[in-house]
């Protein structure tokens, strides 16, 4: 009789993507009898192909008093479905681990926890009880079966809040293998450049239009394709781009789901990361980030470490400082460096092959494995 999972996941409308939680979803999905718990009936449709049974516990909103509402829920499902294994797929879900008595349990550990757990509130009542949920998501990954931080960065940070560093595994998010080999670069005069993701300021949306304004001024043929805008985006970016003087040269695309990716990507020379140097997005290594070197995307990178441990200036990419002037004088180094495009990609595409969910996934499942069958494997966590 096949093992059953409970998944318990916490996502929020107008999120850019799902592949690395369905990676994971499905693959569970396969070989166990899994339950799939959403907090929102939209969210369905990502995972309805899936050969699994969905339950919406339903939230109106994502307020902390409705996520401890559905870590509640969430806990009664396990207990009453006779759950053999718990995964929390998502850090916000820690918490969880408090409410679930003698069933082993999986956090997947994607985001830090100050990112919604902030920290530094004025309010000194605000800042002493999110300060004491932030102490206790960290005790929470003491208490799990198995912590799965999806970068180095994470699991330094777990370990040096008191995390065992036998207990937190790294685990990368991980790339489909039909993200690679796609680029193919220098195939036109234009330098081209390609972005997918949430589109918002703090990630970097006016830095890349001024940069490429301020690229074109200076005589690059620098093009841009923005994909994952929404309807409020969509318009500002537009907008922006034509007082920029630069509406001929960007090209914004709304939200696609993550099939529809590749394509992008097979279309440009350098895929760019940008964020603010912000305390969580210092542990967070962005989906994309692995999503272009897979495809064999230099990458075109801002200055914060989830971007520099794993691209390395003039090797498999470029890094430049969190700013428009910054990012046009990285676009003039790229220009000036066209001739070498192709190797750049051959060595992104050969740093991005330990990403691929097809290494990944066995790793995964044996962490499962030896939560469910526990003394009864010999292997040694990476």
């Amino acid at each position: 009789m096949k093992a059953r999972i409970v998944i318990a996941t916490w996502f929020y409308e107008g999120q850019p993507g799902f592949l690395d939680f369905k990676y994971r979803i499905e693959a569970l999905a396969r070989r166990y009898q899994v339950t799939l718990l959403l907090r929102h009936e939209c969210f369905r449709s990502e995972f309805a192909d899936l050969p699994l049974t969905i339950q919406v516990l339903h939230t109106k909103g994502t307020s902390v008093r409705e996520q401890f509402g559905f870590l509640r829920r969430c806990a009664r499902t396990v207990k009453n479905d006779s759950a053999d294994l718990l995964v929390l797929l998502g850090s916000q879900l820690a918490l969880c681990a408090y409410m679930v008595k003698s069933v082993p349990t999986l956090l997947y550990w994607n985001e830090h926890p100050t990112h919604f757990f902030y920290p530094d509130y004025r309010n000194p009542l605000k800042r002493l009880v999110y300060r004491s949920l932030l102490r206790g998501n960290y005790a929470a990954g003491k208490r799990v079966t198995r912590v799965m931080p999806i970068g180095e960065a994470h699991r330094e940070d777990l370990i040096a809040n008191g995390v065992p560093a036998a207990r937190a595994e790294l685990i990368y998010m991980g790339v489909e293998d039909r993200f690679g080999y796609l680029a193919k670069v220098n195939s036109g005069p234009a330098l081209r450049l390609v972005y997918t993701g949430t589109v918002i300021k703090e990630r970097g949306r006016d830095v890349m239009l001024e940069g490429v304004a301020l690229a074109r001024r200076q005589g690059l043929d620098v093009r841009l394709t923005i994909v994952g805008a929404g309807e409020d985006q969509l318009v500002y970016c537009r907008d922006y781009a034509s007082t920029l003087g630069i509406a001929d040269a960007v090209d914004i695309v709304g939200r696609v789901p993550g099939s529809a990716i590749p394509a992008y990507l097979a279309e440009a020379d350098v895929g760019i990361c940008i964020w603010e140097d912000r305390v969580w997005w210092r542990f967070n290594p962005p989906t994309k980030l692995f999503e272009y070197l897979v495809a064999g995307l230099p990458v075109m990178a801002s200055r914060i470490r989830t971007h520099t441990d794993y691209i390395h200036d003039g090797a498999n990419g470029w890094i430049f400082d969190y700013d428009a002037a910054a990012f046009a004088e990285c676009l003039q180094r790229i220009q000036d460096q066209r001739a070498e495009l192709p190797a750049v990609s051959l060595r992104a595409h050969g740093s991005g092959q330990r990403y691929l969910w097809s290494h990944i996934e066995p790793q995964f499942l044996a962490v499962v494995d030896d939560a469910l069958n526990p003394g009864q494997s010999s292997r040694v966590p990476a």
